[in-house]
C-alpha cells in the first residue's frame, strides 16, 4: 500500500518491516512453545511497543487498514510499552521506577519466603528467578512482573505459566498476523537457532543476590532496576544475534537504537541523583560509560531521528531527503551529519555489546 503524503509511504514501509519482523518470531513461538517462555519474557515489552505506535499511527495514515485490525486489552501493551524507557518516562521520576520495583520484590519476597515450618530449611527458600541466555542474564522474575504486569503467584507453577504465556503470545498474533496479511514476512528468527542448552534458570534469595549486584551504596529497588536494564541489553545484544536475516535488519536497528538509548538517559539520571555517592571502581565504571564518544552521539541525537523509529513519522523537514530505496531509508543521513551518520550506522552494535557486557559486568559483582 502507498500513500501521496509525503512522508506516509517511510512510515508504512517502517511498520512493514516490524510487523513482519514480530510475524516471523510469532512464528517461531507457535513453532517451538517449548523454548519461547524466556524469549517471550525478553520480547514482551518490544512486541507491545510495537503494537501500540504502529496502530496510532496507521489510525492516522492509514485508518482504513487500522479499521481492520484487532487491538485487544489497550491499557495493559500501553503499559508494557512505555517500560522499554525505564527512567526516561516523562511520567514516571527515577525513585518512581524504584518504587514499582519496591512493590515487585516485596511481593515476591511475601510469596515465596516464611512458608515452611522447619526452621532449619527457611534458609532454602528462593524468592528471585534468574535466566540466562549462553550465560548473559536476559530476565529475571523481577524484571518480567515489571514488564509483563505478572503477580508473583504466576511464577510458582512453571506448568501454567508456559500457557499464561502462549495465551498472551496468542492475543499479540491477532494483531501482528491481520498487520502482516499479504506482506512477504516468512524468514529465520534468532529463536530458530537457539538449543535448550543456551537457557538455564536459577533460583537464588533477593536479597543476597542484590546485595553482590552493582554498588552497595544503591538501594535494592534500584539495583533490581538496573537488572532490568541489562536483561534489556542483553536481549538486544546476545538473544538476537542469531538473527542475520537482512529483512531483520531495520527493525534490529530500532531495538538496539532504542534500548540504547533510554539505557543511557536513565544512567544519567542515576548518575546525577546517586553517582556522588559511589565507590570509585562503580563510578569510574558509569563514567566510562557516559562519557564514551558514541554514548555522547546517541544522548545528543537528533529528537527527530529517535521520534521516528518509534512513532514510525518523520519530521516534515527530513522527508525530502528520504527514499524507499535507501538504507534505513536515508533515515540516518536526514537527522545526522555524515561522519555521525556513518558512526552510527556502523557502530551502534558493537556499542550495544559493549555496554551489554559493562553492564552485565557490574550487575554480576
Amino acid at each position: 500500500m502507498t500513500t501521496a503524503t509525503p512522508g506516509n509511504d517511510i512510515a508504512l514501509a517502517l511498520i512493514a518491516q516490524d510487523i513482519m519482523f514480530l510475524r516471523r518470531f510469532a512464528h517461531s513461538v507457535t513453532a517451538a512453545p517449548d523454548q519461547a517462555v524466556i524469549p517471550i519474557f525478553c520480547m514482551h515489552n518490544y512486541m507491545c511497543l510495537i503494537i501500540h505506535e504502529s496502530y496510532q499511527t496507521l489510525c492516522h495514515v492509514a485508518p482504513e487498514v487500522a479499521g481492520t485490525l484487532a487491538y485487544d486489552c489497550a491499557p495493559a501493551i500501553e503499559r508494557a510499552r512505555h517500560s522499554v524507557k525505564l527512567y526516561d518516562d516523562k511520567y514516571k521520576e527515577l525513585d518512581d521506577v524504584g518504587a514499582d520495583f519496591r512493590r515487585i520484590i516485596d511481593e515476591h519476597r511475601q510469596e515465596f519466603l516464611g512458608n515452611t515450618w522447619l526452621p532449619l530449611a527457611r534458609p532454602l527458600e528462593r524468592d528471585l528467578v534468574l535466566w540466562r541466555f549462553r550465560g548473559r542474564l536476559v530476565s529475571t522474575s523481577h524484571t518480567a512482573s515489571f514488564f509483563l504486569g505478572f503477580p508473583p503467584h504466576a511464577f510458582k507453577d512453571e506448568d501454567a505459566l508456559g500457557p499464561r504465556l502462549y495465551a498472551i503470545a496468542v492475543e499479540q498474533g491477532g494483531y501482528i498476523a491481520a498487520a502482516a496479511e499479504g506482506l512477504p514476512w516468512q524468514g529465520p528468527t534468532a529463536l530458530d537457532a537457539m538449543q535448550k542448552t543456551d537457557l538455564t534458570e536459577n533460583e537464588v534469595r533477593a536479597e543476597e543476590h542484590y546485595r553482590r549486584s552493582f554498588d552497595p551504596a544503591l538501594p535494592e529497588e534500584i539495583k533490581a532496576s538496573l537488572t532490568a536494564m541489562t536483561c534489556a541489553l542483553n536481549t538486544v545484544d546476545i538473544l538476537l544475534a542469531d538473527d542475520t536475516s537482512p529483512s531483520s535488519a531495520t527493525t534490529l536497528f530500532k531495538l538496539r537504537y532504542t534500548t540504547l538509548h533510554h539505557a543511557l538517559s536513565s544512567l544519567r539520571k542515576l548518575d546525577d541523583q546517586y553517582g556522588a555517592g559511589l565507590h570509585p571502581p562503580d563510578r569510574a565504571l558509569l563514567k566510562g560509560i557516559l562519557e564514551a564518544p558514541m554514548s555522547n552521539l546517541i544522548l545528543q541525537a537528533h529528537r527527530g531521528f529517535r521520534n521516528t523509529l518509534v512513532h514510525y513519522r518523520p519530521t516534515r523537514d527530513a522527508q525530502e531527503r528520504l527514499s524507499l530505496d535507501a538504507p534505513l531509508y536515508g533515515l540516518l543521513d536526514a537527522y545526522f551529519p555524515a561522519d555521525e551518520a556513518r558512526s552510527l550506522g556502523g557502530a551502534l552494535a558493537l556499542h550495544a555489546a559493549h555496554l551489554a557486557e559493562r553492564m552485565s559486568t557490574w550487575c554480576d559483582n
